[in-house]
């Protein structure tokens, strides 16, 4: 009996210190940018990339909070102030290859806005380059403009 009691109260503490709260924030992914991501993903499949290519979640974050910045007017529209975010990614993730796509549209469906993507100039290069990451962030204005920034990068498994 004393031996279930002592077996009881270690499994107990180390459950207790394994299931520590974690501190970071939680990222919740929109179905808007999900949709963008397997959009972008079947782009790159129908042009013979079938490797591995996530859509992660601490690139959709700083992506996230990029897409505000710009519906906000904190950034223009543009790559110029992604820099901070990189910082963030590479210091939790490591990657290099970074690219980035950013664009303000009227809709929220993923197809027209890939179609909308793809008219950059070279865009289409971009989405086909040797890439397994992705973070999609949408983020709308108070005129209901939606700002996305796509943030692609390379991580070694």
């Amino acid at each position: 009996m004393k031996m279930k009691r002592l077996y009881a109260i270690l499994i107990i503490t180390v459950l207790m210190t394994a299931c520590k709260e974690d501190p970071g924030s939680y990222t919740q992914i929109k179905t808007s940018e999900f949709l963008i991501f397997q959009a972008i993903k079947a782009f790159r499949t129908s042009n013979g990339l079938n490797g591995p290519f996530a859509h992660q979640f601490v690139m959709v974050r700083e992506a996230q909070i990029y897409s505000y910045k710009m519906a906000n007017n904190v950034e223009e529209l543009g790559t110029q102030g992604l820099t901070e975010h990189w910082d963030e990614i590479h210091k939790k993730i490591g990657g290099y290859n970074d690219q980035a796509l950013v664009i303000k549209s009227n809709t929220d469906d993923a197809d027209e806005i890939l179609t909308q993507l793809l008219l950059i100039p070279d865009a289409d290069s971009i989405l086909l380059e040797d890439l397994t990451q992705c973070g999609v962030g949408l983020e709308s204005d108070t005129a209901g403009i939606n700002f996305i920034t796509i943030l692609l990068m390379k991580v070694d498994s």
